[in-house]
């Protein structure tokens, strides 16, 4: 890849804007200050940029843990982006795998990789998420085995399939989904008379939140990508 097409991906503008950029800017690879635009670079090179390591990824994939009140798009609207919570320089390369609410938290992904999210937002290969729940008054032992048996009509003329509802004390309780439907827990609730007050996601596939806090976001490991892509049967190689 060309360095200018390598700065450009990581957010310091157009090709056009890059080549001037570097005449005033203090460009290295491997240490050693660059000039020349066109420089060829392999996955293997250390690029900087004024001092500040510019990760020299194929592709980049973000874990986000999304606070409330943030929207799943790329422009603010009724409330602020959540592409405003995730650095600065990657911000115009990847896109928003699937959606959470303004009012769901929790784990969301952001990649650059379109193979990748279509096969994540695929109902076809029936990613598991899972939630953490809170709703509005006690939860009935039955609801596990209706769950289970899935098969349920949550209106608009949509079927819900099974699900794993394990329930923790009398308003709080975790759900794993494969398809994600439009409100798809919020209907299932809903047809038995229940409101959710508040909804988490904590796990996606192989990926989980761990330690990381609302509003923080992390880069995944070279492990944690190389997870994900098995998840969804893509093998490694075709995505260098």
């Amino acid at each position: 890849m060309r360095l200018d097409r390598f700065l450009s991906i990581h957010g310091f503008g157009s090709r056009r804007t890059v080549k001037k950029f570097m005449r005033d800017m203090k460009v290295t690879v491997n240490g050693e200050t660059v000039s020349v635009y066109d420089t060829e670079i392999k996955g293997t090179d250390v690029i900087e940029v004024n001092g500040q390591l510019i990760p020299n990824l194929a592709y980049v994939t973000i874990l986000l843990n999304k606070p409330q009140d943030y929207m799943c798009s790329l422009v603010d609207e009724r409330y602020p982006s959540v592409i405003r919570l995730i650095p600065e320089m990657y911000q115009k390369r990847v896109r928003i795998v699937g959606r959470l609410d303004a009012d769901t938290t929790g784990l969301l992904l952001f990649t650059d990789n379109g193979l990748l999210n279509s096969r994540l937002a695929n109902p076809r290969y029936e990613i598991p998420k899972t939630y953490d729940v809170e709703v509005n008054h006690i939860l009935k032992p039955e609801l596990v085995d209706i769950f289970k048996a899935g098969n349920l009509d949550i209106g608009r003329g949509e079927i819900a399939s099974s699900s794993i509802l394990e329930i923790k004390d009398e308003n709080h309780a975790s759900i794993t989904v494969h398809e994600g439907k439009y409100h798809e827990i919020k209907r299932l609730f809903g047809k038995f008379n229940y409101d959710v007050i508040k909804l988490k996601r904590v796990k996606m596939g192989p990926l989980t939140l761990g330690d990381l806090k609302e509003g923080e976001c992390h880069l995944l490991t070279e492990e944690e990508y190389n997870n994900l892509l098995d998840f969804v049967h893509l093998k490694r190689e075709e995505q260098l």
